[in-house]
């Protein structure tokens, strides 16, 4: 202090008025007019607030979790004008978790189930975007449907009856066979079913081949 200061208990002030204030846990600045400037609102171990709090800045502002080196854990930031609130691992990477200012959410892959995994990832070099899409109405109470940005893939749908239709909006190609109830279309053209008694080969063969007397000669 100077000649300009003095003490008033718990109460540093200017001649020309009270400056700031200390009681057994804080300490307050009341700037000019009184105003009250800054306080000490939490202790260096933790502590609690209430009301909000506002991080005023035209740039980035982030809030992070660091370790006792200062070494980022985790960031959390949303640019002026950018595409969503921004959380991520810091230091130990993995990409950002966003929550599109769109509605959407956005990640890198998206897992669910801790011992074995269901995920859905994208390897982000695709010429379009594509999605899942779960809809209903009318008679169509229930349809799971792939689309892109061009269209549908392919759909399953419950009908109302309780039956399943699956469609596909295109070519169908598999390296097995194709089964139809008890009906089967085998790899080498083959198709086995109740019509036939067995496999149509067989039944070419017994119906038609069968009847001609083969090797007649003069």
């Amino acid at each position: 202090m100077d000649k300009h200061t003095t003490w008033l208990a718990y109460i540093w002030a200017l001649i020309s008025g009270i400056c700031a204030q200390w009681t057994l846990n804080d300490y307050i600045n009341h700037g000019d007019g009184y105003a009250p400037g800054w306080r000490r609102e939490f202790s260096r171990t933790g502590d609690g607030m209430t009301g909000n709090l506002y991080l005023k800045n035209e740039g980035r502002i982030n809030l992070a979790i660091v370790d006792e080196a200062e070494t980022p854990r985790m960031w959390l930031f949303k640019d002026k004008g950018g595409d969503g609130v921004h959380i991520n691992n810091g230091n130990d990477g993995g990409g950002d978790f966003i929550f599109g200012k769109d509605g959407g959410f956005y990640a890198s892959a998206v897992r669910a189930g801790i011992g074995r995994k269901l995920a859905v990832t994208s390897d982000n070099n695709s010429a379009l975007s594509a999605r899942f899409n779960l809809w209903g109405g009318g008679d169509r109470p229930t349809v799971i449907e792939l689309d892109d940005d061009q269209g549908w893939h392919l759909y399953s749908q419950r009908n109302p009856d309780g039956s399943i239709r699956f469609m596909v909006n295109g070519e169908i190609f598999t390296t097995g066979s194709i089964h139809a109830g008890a009906n089967t279309i085998s790899t080498d053209g083959n198709i086995y079913g109740s019509l036939w008694g067995g496999w149509l080969n067989d039944w070419i063969n017994n119906t038609i081949i069968n009847r001609f007397v083969k090797d007649i000669r003069l």
